[in-house]
Parts: structure tokens; C-alpha cells; sequence
């Protein structure tokens, strides 16, 4: 993974919005709940096919939950999931993991397994539990370790990988699995600050250059807003502004979804929001 950024700059041909497909990931109207306790209230939102969205929110606005019902870890309470215009709930397993894949927060894996086992089990949806990868599967299983450096591991067991291996070990399955549409949550815990870079860049490279459907849910709002095509700031279970993020992060809105007074300045580097926290008075 480069620390180079990736991202698009000035100088990166940009898709013109007009010319955008329809979106293929839509909730409408999504009640989301975790043992009869709604904590997601509503939601409309339609993801901008072939960019990268940001959720963005405090600690229990509902950004995570937003992400599970996307990715049918968790069933509506009310409202519906669609892709393609389908009702998420409708569309078999297999087909569902051919076009969308998910990283949730806290992944497990059987004791025991290894790096290259573990991304390998990306190709599945491609050619099912039981049949033997082929020479493709084993080709994409490669290119997913090499992008996250992790070709030196491949042979280790994932108990033995440090927190940021593991996540990386992760992301490289979802690269194997090579879906359309990727969700992820919070990927860049137990990253450094140079990994958590070298992972949003390659997230970004990912979505330039194969056009595949980004929707993450970060804490670093700086970061998100360098990195988001399209930003969802979430309050209280429900969607408080969405858009591009230079016109929807400001003083205002840091305020109403963290309680935080901040400055926002444009960022030296890309001109996005830079969030800065007001110095608070110590006594």
C-alpha cells in the first residue's frame, strides 16, 4: 500500500455528475432496531453509484446500524433496503455477495486460519463453497495481498498478525472478493496514521480505477471529508445533512452532530473541510 495519495486532485479527471447511473443501493423510509430499541429512525438515502460516501456521526447517532441494514446484517424494523430496485431481503445470498461486500466492525476468524486462507474465502460467491479456485481465483487472491502488504504474511495464522495486519488481512479479502459495492466499518481502526492513509488511498485508487461503489463509516472528520465524494452526517438516528462535503461540513453542523465548536478551514493540502476543535478552557 503507497503513501501516496491516491485520492483524486486537481489534476485527476473527475466523473461529471450529470452522467452518473441511477443509484443501485437505496434504503427508504429504514426504521433499524437492536432488541426492540429503535435507533435508526426513517432514513431515506440513495448512494451515489461509482463514488466513495462517508457516514459520518457521534458516538451512537446510528452510523454503524445504518451500515448493517445496507448490508442486511440487520433486518428493518420498517422500510425497506433496495438494489437494482429489489428488495435487499429478496436477493439469494450468493448473487448479494457477487455485487456487494461488507467489513463490518469487529470480523472473527476461525482459530487457527490463515492470511491466504482467510482472503481466499473472498472468491467464494465466484465459485462456491465446495468447488476448487482456479488459476483467476488465485490471481485475485494475490493482487488483494500484494495491495495490502501482506505477501510476507500469507503463510501466517491471523491470531498471530498484530490489530492493523488483521484489519488489513481483512480489507485484502474484500479486494479478493472484488464486489461493486464495498462497505466498510470504521476500516481503519488499529491503523496508524500512515496505514490508515495508505488504506483510504488504496480504497480511493479502488474507486477510480474499477469504478467500484464505496460507503465506509469514519471517525476523522478531516479525513472523511478529504476522502468522501458524498458525506452523510448522522444525529440521533437520522440523516442530519448529506451532499458534497465542502457544502455540508461547517461550524454549524460539527456543532449540532458532535456538540464540538470548531473552526473549519480549507484544507492546505486538497481544500476540503479541515475540522479544528476550539481550545477549551482548562481549570
Amino acid at each position: 500500500m503507497s503513501a501516496a495519495s491516491a485520492h483524486p486532485t486537481p489534476e485527476t479527471p473527475v466523473p461529471d455528475p450529470t452522467s452518473v447511473s441511477p443509484p443501485r443501493l437505496v434504503a427508504h423510509d429504514l426504521h433499524l432496531a437492536y432488541g426492540g430499541r429503535d435507533v435508526v429512525h426513517g432514513v431515506d438515502l440513495a448512494v451515489p453509484p461509482g463514488r466513495v460516501t462517508v457516514i459520518v456521526g457521534a458516538n451512537g447517532s446510528g452510523k454503524s446500524t445504518l451500515l448493517k441494514g445496507l448490508g442486511r446484517l440487520l433486518a428493518p424494523r420498517a422500510g425497506r433496503v433496495e438494489l437494482d430496485g429489489v428488495d435487499l431481503r429478496r436477493v439469494r445470498p450468493r448473487e448479494l455477495a457477487r455485487v456487494l461486500g461488507l467489513l463490518p466492525q469487529h470480523p472473527l476468524a476461525p482459530e487457527g486460519l490463515g492470511v491466504a486462507a482467510l482472503v481466499a474465502r473472498g472468491r467464494f460467491p465466484h465459485r462456491g463453497l465446495l468447488a476448487r479456485g482456479g488459476a483467476a481465483d488465485d490471481d485475485a487472491v494475490t493482487r488483494a495481498l500484494a495491495a495490502t502488504d501482506l505477501l510476507d504474511l500469507a503463510g501466517a495464522r491471523i491470531e498471530e498478525l498484530s490489530g492493523g495486519q488483521r484489519q488489513r488481512a481483512w480489507l485484502a479479502l474484500l479486494l479478493a472478493q472484488d464486489p461493486a459495492i464495498m462497505l466498510l466499518d470504521e476500516p481503519t481502526t488499529f491503523l496508524d496514521l500512515a496505514h490508515q492513509v495508505d488504506l483510504l488511498d488504496l480504497l480511493a485508487t479502488r474507486n477510480r480505477e474499477a469504478g467500484t461503489t464505496v460507503v465506509m463509516v469514519l471517525h476523522d472528520l478531516s479525513l472523511a471529508a478529504r476522502y468522501a465524494d458524498h458525506l452523510v452526517v448522522m444525529r440521533a438516528g437520522r440523516v442530519l445533512r448529506a451532499g458534497a462535503p465542502g457544502e455540508v461540513l461547517d461550524e454549524e453542523c460539527v456543532e449540532a452532530a458532535f456538540g464540538l465548536r470548531a473552526r473549519v478551514l480549507p484544507d492546505p493540502e486538497t481544500g476540503t473541510p479541515l475540522v479544528v476543535p476550539r481550545v477549551r478552557q482548562i481549570r
